[in-house]
């Protein structure tokens, strides 16, 4: 499996626009190109030291800490995360106030999910910024997801970008709060329903593998395999026709060991064991999808 040590790099059918196989200076493939190389010329700003700036665009997150599941990413230029902030729009096609903090906002939300976690430490993340006008941020966030791909707290470890779900009993804990464990809004949410922690860590490190070969077709395939595999599912809510409302639980020995290691304490009238096994593809949750892009401050 050829690995890359730094920057992935894009392929020639990637910046090829035309049918003919021309290349196209101003082809969404180029300027997806351009973008992404923009934003890893700018310097790595140590996240701890961040001070407030105006303005929106794109950010990544970088770790260099000694977490073991991450080591692989050290000396890479393979962000863990990358997002981004719109200064605004309007109906009218005003111009939007660019005087305002959008993109420091968003990376603090993240400086205050790392400080609040128990594994890590705010002291082992750089961040790299570009500012930029809303017409190319989202372009811009699609190259960088393409270039990485799978970036793990974007597709893998899902949840950390989102915005508080309240505290409903029902709330399952996210791919992301399950191994970085620690921010108070997640402190009374179930288990993941679909993996365990042992499981997430071998899903973590496969995605590294994948995202540190080389662009191409090969790291395509490995993509695809690993989003399409399904899981044994631990648990899911009653259906909505269904007359008993206890959670529905497939695997008890995973479902209360997994509780127990969170401190959450579930009675066994809460649950009922299931007699039947269901697969699931391990997709993030309603609540991790609705991911915060866009501050609204």
């Amino acid at each position: 499996m050829p690995k890359i040590s730094g920057m992935p790099n894009s392929t020639p059918e990637a910046l090829a626009e035309d049918a003919h196989g021309r290349f196209n200076p101003l082809g969404l493939g180029q300027l997806s190109e351009n973008l992404r190389q923009a934003l890893e010329a700018q310097p790595k700003v140590a996240l701890a030291d961040l001070q407030t700036f105006e303005g929106a665009g794109l950010y990544a997150l970088y770790y260099r800490g000694t977490l073991p599941i991450y080591t692989p990413l050290l000396h890479t230029n393979v962000p863990l995360y990358v997002g981004k902030a719109e200064a605004g729009n309007s109906s009218y096609g005003d111009t939007p106030n660019e005087r305002k903090p959008k993109l420091y906002r968003r990376i603090d939300k993240h400086r205050t999910s790392i400080k609040e976690s128990d594994n890590l430490s705010v002291g082992d993340f750089d961040v790299r910024y570009l500012l930029l006008d809303d017409v190319w941020i989202v372009l811009g966030e699609r190259a960088l997801l393409r270039a990485y791909s799978p970036v793990l707290w974007n597709t893998l470890l899902t949840g950390f970008g989102s915005n508080p779900a309240g505290g409903a009993r029902t709330n399952p804990r996210s791919y992301w709060d399950t191994m970085h464990p620690g921010r108070p809004r997640a402190a009374n949410y179930l288990c993941n329903r679909t993996l365990t922690r042992q499981e997430i860590d071998a899903r973590v490190k496969e995605g590294i593998e994948v995202s540190l070969m080389m662009p191409g077709a090969d790291r395509d395939r490995a993509l695809a395999v690993l989003r399409r595999r399904k899981y044994r599912a631990i648990w899911s809510l009653p259906g909505k026709k269904d007359d008993d409302k206890r959670f529905v639980v497939y695997r008890p020995d995973a479902f209360m060991e997994e509780n127990a290691a969170f401190g959450v304490s579930v009675e066994s009238a809460e649950w009922r064991e299931a007699h039947t096994s269901v697969s699931v593809a391990a997709e993030p949750s309603e609540l991790e999808e609705a991911d915060d892009d866009q501050d609204g401050g």
